[in-house]
């Protein structure tokens, strides 16, 4: 009987990888995350300093193999300076720069040829680079501000779960509808654990024109799966809560998608948000603490 083959590293990734969402952190095993997997999505994701740096690097390492290439060469470049290799190193900056100040230029055949093969390059690489600067710089970024805590108290004389969020820009969104669900473990009769996505239903998912603050109304009722579920019941279940945003940025006309995920340590319970409107003095237009975003305080108060 043949042997089976062994899993390759094309095949299965060699190292775990620690991803995070939000903050919870989970260990990845089993699948292939060569470098060249999901370029694109790494070039869109890395922090800027990363971006530049790793730009920058590219740069310098395509004009030192530029540079070696004209070494190669007998006497491929005109009015080179005596300090080789570093005066072929600049020279292939300015070519694949484009730049071409005179002083230097092909002297031979050969050179031209690795001319020519270099500005091909730097013209692709600089169409690469200015469609990745492009593209992150388009991406349409909320400035949603989730409260840090969700809470479990009595509105309008029932029991709701509650999320607070707030515009962060002063600019509307329109069409701005929110989603919360319920994540947690869930065992089955054969001795099997899921993880399982239960929508909660909200008083009012929709904001015609989100331009201050929101929050989310759930109601506990015998239908909510959150009905009799205490605190040391959400440990048991590793609860979760997500809320999830979305709306149409009046200035950008993008739509913006955005969300926060809490952990059941998260969750107070028997409290509301504190206020964050007040009214004016005399006249005086309504105030709106963001710095109250976060407060809450005992239903009872």
């Amino acid at each position: 009987m043949p042997k089976a083959p062994k899993p390759t590293a094309s095949r299965w990734q060699r190292k775990p990888q620690l991803v995070r969402f939000g903050k919870r952190e989970i260990e990845t095993r089993g699948l292939a995350q060569g470098f060249w997997t999901d370029l694109y999505h790494r070039a869109l994701t890395v922090y800027w300093p990363v971006f530049f740096g790793t730009a920058a690097a590219i740069f310098v390492v395509l004009n030192a193999i530029f540079a070696f290439f004209f070494w190669l060469g007998k006497e491929p470049i005109a009015n080179v300076a005596k300090d080789l290799p570093l005066s072929l190193f600049y020279f292939s900056i300015e070519t694949l720069a484009t730049v071409g100040y005179g002083d230097m230029h092909p002297g031979n055949l050969y050179a031209h040829v690795v001319v020519t093969l270099e500005i091909f390059t730097g013209l692709s690489t600089l169409a690469v680079f200015t469609g990745l600067i492009f593209a992150r710089f388009s991406r349409p970024r909320a400035q949603i501000i989730f409260a840090e805590r969700i809470v479990l108290g009595r509105h309008s004389g029932q029991t709701h779960l509650m999320a607070r969020l707030a515009n962060a820009r002063h600019s509307a969104v329109s069409e701005a509808k929110a989603e919360i669900w319920f994540i947690h473990l869930e065992d089955t009769p054969e001795g099997r654990r899921f993880i399982r996505f239960k929508q909660l239903k909200l008083r009012q998912p929709r904001n015609p024109i989100f331009a201050f603050s929101w929050i989310l109304f759930h109601p506990v009722d015998e239908t909510s799966p959150l009905f009799g579920l205490g605190p040391e019941a959400l440990e048991a279940m590793d609860a979760r809560i997500l809320v999830v945003f979305d709306g149409l940025d009046d200035v950008s006309g993008q739509r913006l998608n955005v969300r926060r995920a809490y952990n059941y340590p998260d969750l107070r319970f028997g409290h509301v948000y504190s206020d964050i409107l007040t009214p004016g003095q005399e006249g005086a237009p309504p105030q709106l603490d963001y710095g109250k975003i976060h407060d809450t305080e005992p239903e009872d108060e």
